[in-house]
This record gives structure tokens, C-alpha cells and sequence, in this order.
């Protein structure tokens, strides 16, 4: 399997060299952590590599979503408009909320239709926007789904999902996915993030400190035989991530 890189030299050293395809990417945090924007940034480079971006939103407005983008310098009208981008939208779905946007998929949605509405509008942006360009999935947040739909449920969705990814990747030819999966684990609880840990090919955790702008990063798990666990220090600088 190819090995992807982050974009973020320092991380992929600390990972062991970068991202499998096919892989997820767990990135925990808290309420104050600005450790999210990793998972921005990390978008944006493999976009920048020629890669397709898609943005599962189930917490905001997109109006919202793209103002929170801009403090990791990511700008989501513009990348969407340049095609290199569409958001899956939840919140929209639940809400009944109605854009002009095209880049923007949503549909009538209840928790007893989730996992095949959302496989639908990923199966219409796959034609539609996709095409032969490798996905790179953020999902902003899995703690967000977890409130939709309650955690349990969640659980054996993502579990129904692993299944349908399995099959694709034993029936499809098409470039394999990366997913990052972006979890605040004050919202959620230790049960369900402990699911996910399960699901998650790499996991890489944040501590928000009482002073100072720096962070405690934990990169806890890689399946690449080079990495080994270890602790750094995170920065957000105008826009920029800095692992020290």
C-alpha cells in the first residue's frame, strides 16, 4: 500500500514516514485545543498533492464552518469553488437548512435512514466531483454524529461503514481513501472513543494548557514499523502548525 504524506514534515516523522491509504486518521482534543486545525491543515496538503477533499460536517452552518477554517489559513469557498473540494453535509440534513451551493450534498435525513442517505450523496459527489481523484475525508465530528444520532447507534454505523469500505476495497480499482476523524473528547464518552481508537489505523491526541499558547501532542499509535510513541509540543502560528 502506498504511504502518503501529511504535508507536515514533522508529522510524518513522527508517524513513521506518513499515512497509509486507506487508513484512518483519529485526532482527539479538547474544548480549548486548537489541535483540530492538524486535520485542516492535513486536508489541505493532500489537496494541494492533487487529491479531492471532503468535508463531513455535522456541527455547524456552513457560514460557521468556514469562519472556524479560517484560523488554519483554509479557505472552503474558494478551495470548493476551484472544485477541489465538497462538503457532505449533516447538520444541513437534520436541520433542513437549503443551499445554492453545489459543492454542498444533503438530503431529507432521520436517524433510521443515515448510513444509506449519506452513502448516496457520497456515491452522487463520487460522480459527480470525485471522479478518479483520491478522496480525503474530514470528518468534523465524529463527537457531532454521536449527538445526532446517539452514541450507540453511531457505533454500530461505523461498524456497517467499515463493512461497505472493506467491500469496496475487495470490488473497486479506483484511488484508496484517507478519512481523519476529528473527536472533542469533553462531548463524548471514554466508551465511544475507545471505538474509535479501535477503527483508527493512527491516533494522535491534544492537551490544552492553563498558559501559554503551546499544546501537549501525544502521537500514540501508527501501524508503520518505523514509528515509535512519543510526546511533542503543538503550535498554531498565523495559520500555520509547528510540532516542536
Amino acid at each position: 500500500m502506498e504511504i502518503l504524506k501529511t504535508g507536515v514534515k514533522r508529522l510524518d516523522d513522527a508517524i513513521g514516514g506518513g499515512i497509509l491509504e486507506d487508513s484512518v486518521m483519529l485526532i482527539i482534543y479538547d474544548t480549548y485545543s486548537l489541535g483540530w486545525t492538524l486535520g485542516a491543515k492535513i486536508l489541505q496538503n493532500r489537496i494541494a498533492e492533487g487529491d479531492f477533499g471532503v468535508i463531513i460536517n455535522s456541527v455547524l452552518p456552513l457560514s460557521s464552518l468556514s469562519m472556524e477554517f479560517k484560523i488554519a489559513n483554509f479557505d472552503i469557498y474558494e478551495t470548493a469553488h476551484n472544485r477541489d473540494l465538497g462538503i457532505i453535509d449533516i447538520f444541513a440534513s437534520f436541520n433542513k437548512i437549503q443551499y445554492t451551493e453545489s459543492f454542498v450534498y444533503y438530503t431529507d435525513m432521520d436517524t433510521s435512514t443515515f448510513l444509506p442517505k449519506f452513502m448516496t450523496m457520497y456515491r452522487r459527489m463520487l460522480s459527480e466531483m470525485i471522479k478518479d481523484r483520491r478522496p480525503v475525508g474530514l470528518v468534523v465530528t465524529m463527537d457531532g454524529l454521536a449527538f445526532l444520532l446517539g452514541e450507540e447507534q453511531y457505533i454500530r454505523t461505523l461498524q456497517r461503514n467499515a463493512a461497505i469500505k472493506e467491500t469496496a476495497r475487495i470490488k473497486e480499482s479506483r484511488k484508496r481513501p484517507l478519512n481523519i476523524f476529528l473527536v472533542n473528547r469533553d462531548r463524548v464518552s471514554k466508551r465511544f472513543i475507545s471505538w474509535l481508537a479501535l477503527y483508527s489505523q493512527y491516533i494522535i491526541e491534544f492537551y490544552s494548557l492553563e498558559e501559554g499558547n503551546e499544546e501537549k501532542m501525544i502521537v500514540r499509535k501508527s501501524p508503520l514499523p518505523e514509528f515509535e510513541p512519543k510526546t511533542y509540543k503543538f503550535r498554531l502560528k498565523k495559520g500555520e502548525v509547528l510540532i516542536l
